[in-house]
């Protein structure tokens, strides 16, 4: 041991918290029960409560609910963050992630786990890449500890993106039936659930933002499948002449871009997509606000707070001040 141990570092503060299962879809084979699709939740909410609604975080593709918590780069994850802004916060482990059991025989096959060079996606290796990529000055190589922990806290993802898709609206719906009215936070894979929990159940819904959230519009993911219906891969709700998304288009939305992650374009052709389907969307450029250098993992990278102000001064705007009960 070269230091402090990490709860020797730690403020001491005085919180709510705990833990639950959302126990999956029963189902039955020759006779005997069994859960399709459970999915752990554990949740932080200040001890003295604010009146502001609760944030539920979902996970992306390959990742777990570790990343809203700061255990791979910033040590102050969006969790705490919002805490200290007030916010309940619900972490959601996706079917087959994290905590939430993974069964092959039942949910299907994953995508190989990554290795170092399989983290690209987040943090890109390439010398130009790299460079614009300033919001991660950690390593990212093997003996890294940022990349070391990254790696640790990854998966494959669940070859059958219908299926994943819809055990997480499922949990999440069942989630906001246990909360009441929450805001989404979605990041990218995760961001489908956010689209088809809002539809399903928009009065359960105060707000959705989405970072980088899947795209483009109907786009080909090769052996997991297409977002057949845009921006999913599971039918929303449509008007009568299969142009807008009604319920959707009662959820106020904001789809969030890094600079430095290559999503700027697919972004843009989401929030097309939805505005064309009658859903209002603000789209927030963190590079327009002055939020620098960030990369796909926005939420866990050296700037993650100032991502996190912007984002929470939307949440504010549209919502208006916390209601106490």
């Amino acid at each position: 041991m070269t230091g402090p141990a990490p709860h020797e570092l730690a403020d001491p503060v005085h919180r709510r918290r705990g833990a639950f299962w959302l126990p999956g879809d029963l189902q039955h084979t020759d006779g005997r029960p069994w859960q399709l699709g459970p999915a752990w939740v554990q949740w932080e909410a200040p001890a003295e409560l604010t009146g502001r609604p609760p944030i539920v975080f979902v996970h992306g593709g390959g990742s777990q609910s570790t990343d809203w918590l700061g255990t791979t780069g910033a040590p102050v994850g969006w969790a705490e963050l919002a805490v200290r802004a007030g916010y309940p916060v619900y972490l959601l482990d996706r079917p087959g992630y994290g905590r939430s059991p993974w069964d092959p025989a039942r949910l299907g096959g994953k995508t190989p786990f990554p290795d170092y060079p399989g983290l690209e996606l987040l943090v890109p290796r390439d010398e130009a890449r790299a460079a614009a990529h300033t919001a991660w000055p950690w390593g990212r190589t093997a003996g890294s500890p940022h990349a070391d922990a990254q790696v640790a806290s990854s998966s494959g993802m669940l070859r059958d993106l219908a299926l994943s898709q819809e055990l997480d609206a499922r949990r999440l719906v069942d989630l906001l039936d246990r909360t009441g009215p929450a805001v989404l936070v979605a990041a990218s894979a995760g961001a489908p659930s956010g689209w088809l929990a809002a539809d399903r159940r928009p009065g359960r819904v105060r707000a959705v933002v989405a970072l980088e959230p899947l795209g483009p519009p109907h786009r080909d993911l090769g052996p997991l499948g297409r977002l057949s219906e845009g921006l999913t891969a599971v039918p929303l709700t449509r008007s009568a002449d299969g142009t807008a998304l009604p319920c959707l288009a009662t959820v106020p939305v904001c789809v969030v871009t890094a600079e430095a992650s290559g999503r700027a374009e697919a972004d843009r052709s989401s929030v097309r997509f939805l505005r064309d389907a009658g859903v209002p969307v603000d789209h927030l450029d963190l590079v327009e606000h002055g939020v620098t250098g960030s990369g796909h993992g926005l939420a866990h990278e050296e700037n993650n707070a100032d991502a996190w102000a912007l984002v929470a001064s939307w949440i504010e705007d549209r919502l208006g001040p916390p209601v106490r009960r």
